[in-house]
Formats: C-alpha cells, structure tokens, sequence
C-alpha cells in the first residue's frame, strides 16, 4: 500500500500493480477508483526515443479501453470517463492540465474544472511515481510487444498502399521519358520548312507575300 499527499486534500491510500501482458501500470485508490497508466498505443515508442518526446496515456478505469471502464475514478462527485494522452515534458515542467470527461444525458461532457484540477494533480503524482520505478522500462517493452500485431497489420496495410503508389509512379516515370524522348526527336529533326504550294506565313510582310 502506497500513500500520496497531493495538495492540501487527505492523503490518498493507493495500491499499484503492473500488467506486463499489455504494459500497463494500474493504481487503485481507495475509497476513488483505478488510474490506468501507460503510453498511447496510436503513438508507440521507437528505441532511441527521447523519453521527453514518449506520449503517455492515463485511461479512467480498468479493463478494456473504452468510454465506461470499470472502477472509474470519482472526484467530487463526478465520474471521470475515457482516455487522455499526455506528454512526459509536461510532467517535468508541472504543466499536466487534464481535462476527463463524464457522460450526462448519452452525451460525453468535460468535467468541471476543480474535478479536472484534481484530476491533473492525481496523475500526475502517480504517474511521477510509476515512470520512476525501475520495472517502467520492462514494462514499456510489455507495451510494444502488446502492440506489435497491431503495429505489423497497420504498417502492412501502409507498405501495401506505397508499393501501389510506387507501382503508379515508376509508370508515370516511363511514360513521361518516352514523351521526352518524343520532344527531344522531334526538336532535333529541327524547324519544318514550309512545302512548296502552301499559303504564306500569317506574318510574312506584304512586299515578302507577293514574291
């Protein structure tokens, strides 16, 4: 069991685990709900990333990805709802503004602002906490061997759509050498003169006209 002080609320009894299945850290608080944490799966992390530059995702809740997850967190009253992308920089510099949304009458709505603030300064304290744990890094290699079957059909999927698109440029490319080649025959058979019989320039000058 771990406690957080965050702000001047009461201290926030939290239990962590980690999912090294899908690499995910989850931490349960009592008497609020589960924070999700882990990196943004549209954004997936490359090895020689700066970890400044890595897009994390805080999900409210447990399970599935999804708008209602289970054990939703509640802050003054309000069910906090979905996902939220976040930068590790904004943690750094404390500039993590968060903005969940609820759901009121089927229509998703942002919380309001002291729920939002609450919300911000939670995750980031536990998400200050699960980027320094010294697993974090295992758990990130968790992450992209969650996403790679993911990864390898929507990157087939693009390969696919470039090598349809190579296909339709190289044969541009050889129908547009096979008109230069035209152009450039044709430039160097060099000016056409004018057959005998056939009516004068437009331009010619009268005097030259009458010859």
């Amino acid at each position: 069991m771990l406690t957080f002080t965050v702000g001047s609320g009461p201290a926030l009894e939290v239990t962590e685990f980690a999912d090294f299945d899908t690499g995910q850290a989850v931490y349960r608080i009592t008497g609020i709900g589960a924070f999700t944490l882990g990196w943004d799966p549209d954004h997936h992390p490359e090895a020689d990333q700066d970890p400044m530059q890595e897009i994390l995702q805080v999900a409210y809740g447990t399970g599935p990805l999804g708008f209602h997850m289970d054990e939703a967190p509640v802050l003054y009253g309000v069910t906090l709802a979905g996902a939220e992308p976040f930068t590790r920089a904004a943690l750094e510099v404390d500039a993590l503004r968060l903005r969940p949304y609820r759901l009121i009458i089927s229509a998703p709505v942002r919380v309001p602002r002291g729920a939002a603030r609450r919300a911000s300064d939670v995750v980031s304290a536990l998400a200050r906490h699960w980027l320094a744990q010294p697993w974090t890094p295992e758990l990130r290699r968790a992450h992209e061997h969650h996403c790679a079957p993911h990864s390898l059909h929507r990157y087939g999927g693009l390969i696919a759509q470039h090598e349809e698109r190579l296909r339709r440029l190289r044969e541009d490319h050889a129908h547009y050498i096979q008109r230069a080649d035209r152009a450039t025959a044709v430039l160097q058979a060099g000016p056409v003169p004018a057959p005998a019989g056939a009516p004068p320039h437009p331009y010619a000058s009268t005097e030259t006209a009458g010859r």
